[in-house]
């Protein structure tokens, strides 16, 4: 159920970034910054996200898949890694 609940919210904030390009458009310089910043965050959220799947986990293709999923970076983060889920030295030394 969290899951689902990290993958809704994602998509209502990418929604609503896309939602404020097409409706507002870039005449605000202070909405220009904010959408820059969340339309970055979620690819590089996403690349951080592989390489810890890729690096700890035992069956990293279901967190491989999830890096589809806008801004499932931060469920990985809150639900996986920081409360200690992850099993540290599994990987590659």
């Amino acid at each position: 159920m969290k899951l689902f609940l990290w993958t809704l919210l994602g998509f209502a904030v990418t929604g609503l970034a896309f939602w404020a390009i097409v409706t507002v458009g870039p005449e605000n310089p202070a909405l220009v910054s904010l959408l820059v910043v969340v339309f970055t965050a979620s690819p590089i959220g996403a690349f951080w996200m592989l390489y810890i799947a890729i690096r700890y986990e035992k069956h990293p293709l279901p967190i491989v898949l999830m890096a589809f999923v806008p801004f499932s970076f931060l469920w990985c983060y809150f639900e996986r890694v920081r409360p200690g889920k992850l099993i540290r030295g599994s990987g590659p030394s």
